[in-house]
């Protein structure tokens, strides 16, 4: 068998890495290309050259070298010595911080004077074109990655100035690990795989310019090797409990399908149409689509031919279901456009194309109905693709798949009713897992003993997945509700049960009326008794207000020991206003001074100074009202501290957590929490200003448009798997509409996507 592999492995793996440079450009580190050496193709001109420089010296002069100049430079930071000279690759680090400082609106501060846009995006334009030519900088490929997604000017996208044509580049979009993960537990494995694709990128993890790298499509590979086996062998007898494992042998219960037992049984070499049909079902069982007649001749000559020839009928065939398993038919979505070409170049998507794409929208796999709606011809139009995805979003039966709620893994439940655990367009619930980002709570680690109780994750995101499953099924002010909702669904309490024929002692009753484990996160009161997937319990409205002061979202965005004002105003900052931040400098030490009597926010008062409050000054006012959380999201109005004045959480009550001395247990709840923070962005100066608490934050957050137009702009990456451009403005700003018109339904926002420009048409780039 392994000699097998390679003669199919190589060829699909080396196609494989033909598909992912197509679909997303590798970085020019790949190809060993030297930084510093102009690239012939993009080596401007003398005259491109010189009015480059014109550009960014005559920018620097107007704008930038008064603050930044010989004397008393503001940061440190000088660039009058590069007014007028040649751009100096040797000055790249200054070019490359002049070139984020301006990208990300950092520069000119608001209180100068600003630039005309026409200016700025010139003086962005020739600085990017000179810095591309020399490898410097971020590549194209890097800035289609989600966390550049913000970089598009919000303003210009919403102002109804670029009329499109809207249209997608052609592209190749290998599918995502929730997709492989499901279509893999049909392929006789069960759960018994290792699923990759996984990543630790920034933002959400279906992107069309993500790509597969080496380890990727070794375990790719592995998987493949198994489900050949299952198939072509069937399952394995287990070894037994007792007796020397080392003499057992496997004996294997042979393939659950017909067509394959009937190839196997054939007797000598099997004819080409018997080869050609073993082909088409194995090609339609993988990838749910027919082979085309090219197809049929190039796999059967190619590989399945040479396979059988050289491994007999089992070993040749199990080759040939790996080569499927690792081609780019079965791991790669093509959406070329080839359907109706449009006099300007865009082209629609073909039937089959508008199908996955369709399918992939709401599920993590094809949809049976929505492909034969496409074979039928009844998937060609506007109209046509509304109608399907209504009927698609409308279908509570397709539990194949149906998302797991509190996991991203497996499915833990199987049920009907989202209300019982499972969800039928597990797309949707994906999303605001990625979006918001509390998922994230498995990943943070947190002693036990702080708590009070235990600590659980895992039940945590559960609950949350609930939360938004029931607005979900309101379906009205989705984004609202989810900003400002104090009903949070919360597992159900247990229930200490006495023996029969006795009853509790009064200890006992009185610890079964409390509230158990992760549930103390909630500062749940006594006597709580809901059954699963009853209504949401009603928290007390000035402690909660929506998914980010829900503990899931709290413990995934702090650190081990402590809250994190900044991580929380940078999420703020970038997934509800829509800015951006400069990251971190190379040289900045991101560390907090170890002052035992101050808290985290006291300690974030470092940050104050003129080169660190630039960047901060952005995120921490947004961050800070969160403080009212501790780093389990317990809501609290004081800090624990004992007689000396030292707090007693993190690594002070560490150190006294196994030896308590007289100072912790003399610990009070007597320092008060300052929740106070400043609201700024939202463009609405009645918005805009101080506040009060987190509560009052996240009400004023959940009236802005910005937030809410920041809001489609995600949903239309999520869905597109891509940054949004300007010429994508037509969509987004009917989706906005349709947001408004449908009082916040997120299926009429889909709606208005699906039936989109973006989403129907191709061009190639």
């Amino acid at each position: 068998m392994d000699g097998l592999i390679p003669l199919i492995a190589r060829r699909s793996v080396v196609a494989i890495f033909l598909l992912v440079i197509a679909g997303a450009s590798l970085p020019p580190s790949v190809w060993g290309q030297d930084p510093g050496t102009p690239a012939t193709a993009e080596n401007p001109s003398g005259a491109d050259l010189e009015a480059a420089h014109a550009v960014l010296s005559d920018f620097l002069d107007t704008h930038c070298v008064d603050c930044h100049g010989e004397t008393k430079p503001k940061g440190k930071f000088q660039l009058h010595d590069l007014i007028g000279q040649p751009f100096d690759p040797a000055d790249s680090k200054r070019w490359l911080s002049i070139h984020e400082m301006v990208n990300t609106g950092e520069m000119p501060p608001p209180k100068k004077e600003q630039p005309d846009k026409k200016d700025q995006v010139a003086f962005e334009l020739a600085l990017s074109g000179l810095l591309k030519s020399y490898k410097l900088g971020k590549s194209d490929w890097e800035l289609e990655l989600p966390r550049y997604a913000n970089r598009v000017d919000h303003n210009s996208l919403f102002s109804g100035k670029h009329q499109g044509p809207s249209f997608t580049k052609a592209r190749v979009w290998r599918i995502s690990g929730d997709t492989y993960q499901r279509l893999m537990k049909d392929f006789e494995l069960g759960f018994d795989f290792v699923v990759p694709m996984k990543k630790n990128e920034t933002g959400f993890h279906d992107y069309a310019s993500l790509y597969a790298d080496e380890a990727t499509i070794l375990t790719m590979k592995t998987n493949a090797k198994r489900v050949a086996s299952a198939m072509v062998r069937g399952k394995a007898s287990t070894p037994p409990r007792h007796g020397n494992a080392e003499d057992f042998v496997p004996t294997f219960s042979g393939p659950k399908h017909r067509a394959i037992q009937n190839f196997l049984a054939i007797k000598g070499s099997p004819t080409r149409k018997q080869m050609a049909d073993i082909f088409t079902f194995l090609f339609e069982f993988f990838t749910k689509r027919k082979p085309t007649e090219a197809q049929t001749n190039r796999w059967v000559g190619g590989v399945l031919a040479p396979n059988l020839e050289t491994g007999g009928l089992s070993h040749g065939l199990e080759g040939s279901i790996t080569s499927i398993l690792l081609s780019p038919d079965f791991l790669f979505r093509v959406e070329l456009g080839r359907g109706e070409e449009l006099p300007d170049g865009r082209r629609m998507l073909s039937p089959t194309e508008l199908g996955f794409a369709l399918s992939y929208t709401l599920h993590n796999h094809p949809v049976k109905s929505v492909l034969e709606a496409a074979e039928q011809g009844q998937l060609k139009t506007r109209e046509d693709v509304e109608r399907e995805f209504r009927k698609l979003y409308d279908d509570t039966r397709l539990l194949r798949g149906s998302v797991a709620v509190g996991s991203r893994d497996f499915v833990w439940m199987q049920s009907k009713d989202h209300r019982r655990g499972t969800f039928s367009r597990p797309k949707l619930i994906q999303f605001f897992q990625q979006y918001f980002d509390y998922s994230k709570a498995t990943e943070v680690f947190k002693d036990d003993t702080r708590h009070g109780g235990k600590h659980d994750p895992k039940e945590l995101v559960r609950d949350a997945d609930w939360t938004v499953l029931h607005v979900l099924a309101e379906d009205k002010n989705v984004l609202e509700e989810l900003l400002t909702t104090n009903r949070f669904a919360v597992r159900a309490l247990r229930k200490k049960k006495s023996k029969k024929g006795t009853t509790l002692s009064k200890a006992d009753a009185e610890k079964a009326a409390q509230p158990f484990g992760y549930q103390l996160a909630y500062n749940m009161a006594k006597g709580h008794r809901e059954a699963r997937g009853a209504t949401p319990l009603e928290m007390p409205a000035d402690q909660r207000a929506g998914i980010l002061t829900h503990p899931a979202w709290l413990v995934a965005h702090s650190t081990n020991f402590h809250t994190d004002p900044v991580r929380r105003g940078k999420w703020i900052l970038g997934h509800l206003l829509g800015y951006d931040v400069p990251e971190l400098p190379i040289a900045a030490q991101a560390q907090l001074p170890e002052w035992h009597d101050k808290t985290i926010r006291q300690r974030f008062s470092v940050v104050e100074g003129e080169n660190c409050w630039r960047c901060h000054k952005k995120m921490n006012p947004l961050g800070n009202p969160f403080e009212a959380y501790d780093d389990f999201g317990r809501y609290r109005t004081k800090h624990l501290a004992g007689p000396d004045g030292h707090l007693v959480e993190a690594e002070f009550e560490m150190l006294n957590r196994k030896n308590p001395d007289k100072n912790a247990r003399a610990a009070e709840f007597k320092i008060p929490v300052n929740m106070s923070g400043q609201l700024f962005g939202t463009g609405d100066p009645e918005l805009d200003g101080p506040v009060k608490n987190p509560v009052e934050l996240m009400h004023k957050l959940a009236k802005s448009s910005r937030v809410r137009q920041v809001f489609i702009r995600h949903l239309f990456r999520f869905f597109m798997g891509r940054n949004e451009t300007l010429n994508d403005s037509p969509t987004l700003m009917a989706m906005d509409k349709a947001y408004v018109d449908s009082e916040g339904s997120l299926k009429e926002t889909l709606v208005a996507l699906v039936t989109s420009d973006s989403f129907l048409f191709r061009k190639d780039p």
